[in-house]
């Protein structure tokens, strides 16, 4: 027959990309959050979550800053949720923020390098 016989190396490599598109889609960027010494940067994420979708309790699981520190740069900053269903709320909500005191912050879904280059064009 025409069968084709699949590696544990081939199987390895489904099951950690299905694995890191899942941790993707529980995590969003949040870009324009000013950047402070000593800041806590779970309650920052928190109070943007609560002005954007002031009718739901989203829980951030887990944040940090991406990249090196930079003079006049503002760091992204990943934030993991507990679910993809927050997530997509927190991305719908994401439009509440303008014309708040974080109009300059914007919240995007987390992208792989080969979906962010797609997008430039």
């Amino acid at each position: 027959g025409c069968e084709e016989r699949i590696t544990a190396t081939q199987v390895k490599a489904a099951v950690k990309s299905a694995v890191k598109d899942d941790d993707r889609r529980r995590a969003v960027m949040v870009f324009g959050l000013e950047e402070s010494a000593g800041e806590v940067l779970q309650e920052k994420v928190k109070d943007v979550l609560r002005v954007s979708c002031s009718t739901a309790r989203l829980l951030v699981k887990d944040c940090h800053r991406i990249g090196a520190v930079r003079t006049g740069f503002v760091r992204p900053v990943k934030a993991t949720f507990h679910s993809n269903e927050t997530a997509a709320l927190a991305l719908k909500c994401g439009k509440n923020l303008r014309g708040t005191r974080y109009s300059g912050v914007y919240i995007s879904p987390d992208r792989t390098q080969e979906e962010r280059e797609e997008r430039k064009g």
